[in-house]
């Protein structure tokens, strides 16, 4: 629903005196406040919506009206917008009169359900529980047995070469649960010497599926994997078969839902999953749903508890769903509530955890509903960063249109947590050194559900050729395009989306000169396509918040407007190979993201004076709003080049490329969280300013210290990289290494002889230490003998070393 939406874009409007018409202030007061008393009575209209046409009638046609006032006015801001560029005045007002007559109607019919009103917005408590790419087994009840006997299968000696034992059991019986019990188990970690995991998605891809087992193996043995089996194609399934080739006592552990996928897959060990216990059923659930109760508040709320457990059929992740509701729940009336609703009742669904799914829904906010169908772009298994997510739904005004970096960011991350907290998103995992990064999963039901709710006319997904049906492409804000290569089909997709907001496109070969009358367009992912430029056009996309070229390997140049593009918050390339964009980045004031920025154009008839005159004008350090950066270095760089790219003061992450650099600039010491240096094959001493010291008195720290704030650094590809200079003498002990260091990777630096020594002995916060593919250290530390060794294992905040020589 894109109510909530459009009285965040009105609102301005109300209080704009300049070339508005009186009378057209006046319908927009009015046109508010309707939206504002429809607004308050959605949350109720949606729940009712479910189990009534009617309702769910008028809520359509509500969608329809909000969809096209919101499209009125991107057309009206869009035509103000290119006046502004031309040194015009401004439209006189949106054109919305026959759209408020619309609304008067769909009003009117509010009043006759009886819509109970709701406040703002429903944020829940956040209360986080244990969540991993693994199992944790303490939260899994009722498997002690199927998993004694699940590790007795795959630690049998019996048999010659790879034998495969199948899990077999009903949808959401909890086959993988189990599986990664067994995964996990520290009896089957000791007995296999590699082990891998891999998701078997659909559709089924033997050479990709091959080409993951070997990149996770890193040799050409195999001995313990993991797969979950859909697919009946024995032409398919034996030749990957075939080169899962291992030593004697190697297993493959599938899971799957059919009997003739074992029979195609073989037979050697089959293993039957069944339904919970109502007992174990009953513990599973109320662990999640008493999560932070008083031993009082159990015994009030168990009997209700137990009523409802029954409903959900003994499976596992019915429980977890519908324990994730109650949680929230504080009161008896509450729980009263979910267990007499009549989505008990509903009968047209397609899975039988839709309705569990359903009541869950339904306690979301209308803001989190939207952010949750959103989420229909992802194909199953894939995994969803929650930067990306919250580009996507300031793209669609879900976060609404202040512009304010950090209120947005806010607000995307509490939509996240009440998602995350109803199990909508599983599998989180946040950045180790970097609780801001965060991505997760989203349960195969869970993309079934939110395809049954998308079932209408605003989001296409188009893949391979398939024919556009049953959908009005007028009316598409979501399109998803992928495998299309025949440029007549994108023509006509192109020149039919007149209102999308998002669009994506993967491995196609052209990007047509229509995308440029796409002028709703907020979100374009290009991604992974074979394109080699991009047309012109692109550039009269005013409204465009982000730009995601990253993997586009042949693309060798960005469009020369580029500059043009005013609402740009996001740009996200990989400039290896693409010329520098500093011509005309100076206007991109709004830059939030900017992943790549080339210093040197590359062609060898430029002066560097002109590259000093490209770097100053890309005024890089005025970019206030920029919290993300890479700069590239293409060929050898002047120290006043290096000087003039310095970024803004509160960038957050910073990474530098580029095989010519010999020195680093000056302001590399800023507060930095993240900074990440690759390819500077020339340098080979780096001085003890990137030790960030800090002087102190008495314990107090001076201010002005250099890396105040960084908690990664990595340093990698340094080829004849010597020395990193240390600190020595008395001085040491009144210095303060990098306070908030928490991880520090050395990857691909052979030459490197040693790590400082005060860095090792008075990190006060390192948990992480990383050497990989670097002799000198690899051979000075990794033997765990000698003094450095000692200096390394006695770092008190250490939590783990990795070597890999």
């Amino acid at each position: 629903m894109a109510v909530f939406a459009l009285v965040e874009r009105l609102a301005p409007l109300i209080k704009k005196e300049v070339n508005l018409l009186l009378e057209s202030k006046k319908e927009v007061e009015s046109l508010t406040g309707k939206l504002k008393k429809i607004q308050e009575v959605l949350k109720d209209a949606g729940r009712t919506g479910v189990t009534d046409s009617k309702v769910k009638i008028w809520l359509k046609e509500l969608q329809d009206v909000s969809y096209e006032m919101d499209n009125a006015l991107d057309e009206w801001q869009t035509a103000n917008l290119q006046l502004q560029i031309e040194g015009s005045e401004e439209v006189s007002d949106p054109r919305e009169k026959g759209l408020i007559e619309k609304l008067d109607s769909i009003d009117q019919k509010k009043d006759e359900f009886g819509f109970l009103p709701s406040g703002g917005h429903n944020f829940q408590e956040f209360k986080p529980f244990e969540s991993a790419s693994f199992v944790n087994s303490a939260n899994v009840h009722g498997r002690d047995i199927d998993k004694e006997h699940l590790i007795q299968k795959l630690l049998f000696e019996g048999g010659i070469g790879v034998e495969i034992v199948s899990l077999v059991g009903t949808e959401r019986v909890g086959k993988t649960t189990l599986a990664q019990l067994a995964f996990n188990d520290p009896e089957v970690n000791q007995h296999f010497q590699l082990k891998i995991w891999i998701c078997v998605s659909d559709p089924f891809n033997q050479i990709e599926i091959a080409k993951s087992v070997l990149e996770a193996a890193e040799k050409q043995h195999l001995d313990f994997a993991n797969y979950d089996m859909w697919n009946v194609d024995d032409m398919k399934w034996e030749p990957l078969k075939n080169s899962l080739q291992g030593a004697p006592g190697s297993r493959i552990l599938t899971t799957t839902r059919s009997d003739e996928v074992v029979r195609v897959i073989g037979k050697n060990i089959r293993q039957s999953v069944g339904l919970l216990s109502p007992d174990d059923y009953w513990s599973l659930l109320s662990r999640i749903a008493f999560f932070g109760r008083s031993e009082e508040e159990r015994k009030e709320l168990e009997g209700i508890g137990r009523e409802i457990s029954t409903k959900c059929k003994g499976l596992p992740l019915a429980a977890k769903i519908m324990g994730s509701l109650l949680r929230l729940k504080d009161i008896v009336i509450q729980w009263r509530n979910v267990l007499e609703s009549p989505l008990w009742q509903l009968k047209v669904v397609e899975d039988k955890l839709f309705l569990h799914l359903y009541l869950s829904y339904n306690d979301l906010s209308p803001e989190c509903k939207c952010c949750f169908s959103s989420c229909i772009i992802y194909p199953k298994d894939t995994l969803i960063h929650l930067d990306e997510l919250i580009m996507l739904w300031i793209a669609h005004g879900y976060l609404g249109s202040s512009g304010n970096v950090d209120s947005m960011q806010v607000m995307g991350l509490e939509f996240f947590k009440n998602l995350v907290m109803q199990s909508f998103l599983q599998e989180l995992e946040m950045d180790k050194y970097d609780e801001s990064k965060i991505s997760c999963k989203m349960h195969d039901i869970m993309h079934d559900f939110v395809t049954h709710l998308s079932q209408d006319n605003y989001c296409l997904i188009l893949d391979d050729e398939a024919e556009i049906t049953n959908c009005d492409i007028g009316k598409v804000r979501t399109c998803c395009v992928r495998n299309v290569s025949q440029i007549s089909t994108l023509l006509n997709l192109f020149s039919g989306l007149k209102c999308v907001r998002v669009l994506i496109v993967r491995n196609c070969l052209h990007i047509p000169q229509e995308i440029g009358k796409l002028i709703h367009l907020r979100y374009l992912d290009l991604i992974s396509n074979f394109i080699s430029e991009l047309p012109e056009t692109l550039c009269d996309l005013s409204n465009l918040q982000t730009l995601d070229l990253r993997k586009c390997i042949f693309l060798s140049a960005l469009p020369q407007g580029i500059y043009k593009l005013r609402s740009l918050r996001h740009l996200l390339f990989n400039a290896w190979k693409t010329n520098s964009i500093s011509q005309g980045l100076e206007r991109l004031t709004g830059l939030w993201i900017l992943s790549s920025f080339t210093a040197g154009r590359g062609s060898r008839d430029l002066t560097q004076s002109e590259d000093l005159v490209d770097a100053k004008k890309a005024e890089l350090e005025k970019k206030k709003y920029i919290k993300k950066l890479n700069i590239i270095y293409r060929r050898e760089v002047r120290a006043d080049i290096m000087e003039a790219l310095q970024p803004p003061p509160k960038l957050r992450s910073l990474g530098l490329y580029g095989n010519y650099v010999t020195q680093f600039p000056e302001w590399i010491t800023t507060s930095l969280n993240y900074l990440r240096i690759v390819f500077m094959h020339s340098v080979k001493y780096v001085g003890n300013e990137f030790l960030g010291i800090m002087e102190t008195i008495q314990e107090l720290p001076i201010t002005g210290p250099a890396f105040p704030k960084l908690r990664k650094l990595h340093f990698s590809e340094f080829d004849n990289w010597e020395t990193w200079e240390d600190i020595t003498g008395d001085e040491k002990e009144h210095l303060l290494i990098m306070p908030c260091l928490r991880e520090l990777e050395i990857s691909y630096c052979d030459k490197l002889k040693a790590l400082p020594h005060c860095l090792l002995s008075m990190a006060s916060s390192l948990e992480y230490l990383t050497i990989k593919r670097s002799l000198c250290l690899g051979s000075l530390y990794g033997e765990r003998t000698g003094d450095e060794w000692d200096k390394i294992s006695h770092i008190p905040t250490l939590r783990y070393t990795v070597w890999k020589i």
